[in-house]
């Protein structure tokens, strides 16, 4: 039930994280502990390049391909665990 039960979360969460990242693909943002180290050593955040592009797009596309699923089978194993199906 605990598996069923993480990989529904997780399924949950790359799903609102694709949803996200594809509505905000094309802006260009650090991450909050980036920000927060740059901010610490007062420098300024590099330009990405086309390989952090890229793997930004490949990130988006194993979500986007995995979440539905995830949910699927976490939601598939907390019903046979709890007896529904």
């Amino acid at each position: 039930m605990i598996f069923a039960l993480s990989i529904l979360l997780f399924g949950v969460f790359f799903c609102w994280a694709a949803f996200v990242g594809w509505r905000h693909r094309r802006e260009d943002s650090i991450s909050l502990l980036e920000a927060s180290i740059l901010t610490a050593s007062g420098e300024e955040p590099l330009p990405l390049t086309l390989f952090d592009r890229l793997l930004q797009k490949f990130q988006l596309i194993m979500m986007t391909i995995f979440g539905p699923p995830m949910v699927f089978l976490g939601g598939y194993g907390l019903l046979t665990e709890i007896g529904v199906l």
